[in-house]
């Protein structure tokens, strides 16, 4: 059961449940509950109806109403769903727009987590109800900020997925609705989707024509543009298409010339292009730029390997090493090279101590194969 779902059900005890004697009954509009079917009511409702003592005087239709309402956006898998959903329009058919107002109603009042239950029963009566999408996900935002500011980051940004996840639905069945799109671009930025920050609200630009929102979103746009085509050379660079990689990364470097994580990305696409002298000059100069990363002293040390210079890359995986000692790749990396170099003894310790790391790694265990039968051909000798 998502986070979600557990939250709003832990409101289940602000519900009570009034049984109807055997053989009553009560008509709501055209439709008739019998007595197999329990009539939810606000709990503070019924505790104030016993000290009145009205609840034994008469049963008020719309203290039920209420009761449904709240029970099926507490629990939208609530048993009697389908017969309380039936209730709700024989009660009045224009229900969805009672609902609404009263969500508004608490959503204005600063009570998101009440505005959000009845947007929930809205959506959960009627699933295509845009209104209804729209501000419960506007609901759930407001509930991520107030877990983010008590320091429940991880809560935070579950709440604030599915109200991503509500907007992205609303498009389905409404692609024209420009308020979604806004949201939208700025829930992406959070999450570090710039080229889906980017791609939303370029969208927006063409829908809506308030102009203090359209120059914000502007504005936004500008400053969003490098991480977004940064994104974008990273998809190229994971699906192996490094020379658009490339292309992007080298106008990021024109641009923004002394940001380290830039050279070493335009390096990985050198040594994916196999241009590894590019590549060890992006690297380096990564280095220089204070990138102190692992990962840019195994790479580098890497294309050190493969243009003949043993020694140097030696020495790189030796620094990168000093950075972290329990990177598996840059010790059976640094093993491999001493093996080059014909120390075997320094070589078969760091391919153990790789092993030790991480025994699943294939290349790891076919080189420990290899080094076992060595083994046994010396001993025959």
């Amino acid at each position: 059961m998502e986070i979600i779902d557990k939250y709003f059900l832990r409101k289940v005890d602000q519900i009570s449940f009034i049984e109807l004697k055997k053989g009553a009954f009560v008509d709501v509009g055209d439709y008739i509950i019998e007595d197999d079917i329990p009539l939810p009511i606000l709990t503070e409702t019924l505790l104030r109806e016993i000290q009145e003592g009205s609840i034994e005087k008469e049963f008020k239709v719309s203290q039920l109403i209420e009761g449904i309402i709240y029970i099926l956006g507490i629990d939208r898998d609530f048993k009697y769903k389908e017969q309380y959903k039936k209730i709700l329009y024989s009660y009045d058919p224009n229900i969805e727009d009672y609902i609404l107002s009263m969500g508004f109603r608490y959503a204005q009042e600063d009570n998101y987590e009440k505005g959000a239950i009845y947007f929930r029963t809205l959506t959960c009566i009627n699933k295509e109800n845009i209104q209804g999408l729209f501000n419960y996900a506007l609901c759930l935002e407001n509930l991520s900020r107030d877990f983010i500011n008590k320091g429940d980051t991880e809560k935070g940004n579950k709440f604030l997925l599915k109200s991503i996840s509500c907007l992205e639905d609303l498009l389905e069945i409404s692609e024209g609705f420009a308020p979604a799109y806004y949201k939208l671009g700025y829930y992406y930025k959070y999450f570090n989707q710039y080229l889906k920050a980017k791609l939303t609200w370029e969208k927006y630009l063409g829908m809506d024509d308030n102009e203090v929102h359209l120059h914000e979103i502007r504005e936004q746009l500008d400053l969003l543009t490098d991480d977004a085509n940064l994104e974008e050379g990273l998809n190229n660079l994971n699906r192996g298409d490094y020379r658009l990689a490339l292309e992007i990364f080298l106008k990021l470097i024109n641009k923004c010339r002394n940001q380290w994580n830039i050279y070493y990305l335009a390096g990985l696409a050198y040594k994916g292009l196999g241009d590894y002298e590019n590549a060890i000059e992006f690297f380096e100069e990564s280095i220089d730029l204070g990138g102190r990363d692992v990962d840019i002293y195994n790479e580098l040390g890497i294309c050190l390997f493969g243009v003949g210079e043993i020694n140097r890359a030696v020495d790189i995986f030796n620094q990168g090493i000093k950075l972290d000692n329990s990177d598996y790749k840059i010790i059976f990396n640094r093993g491999m090279a001493y093996m080059k170099l014909g120390l075997m003894e320094k070589a078969i310790e760091d391919i153990n101590v790789a092993y030790t790391l991480n025994p699943n790694d294939e290349k790891i265990r076919e080189q420990m194969k290899q080094l076992e039968m060595l083994d046994f051909d010396e001993t025959k000798k």
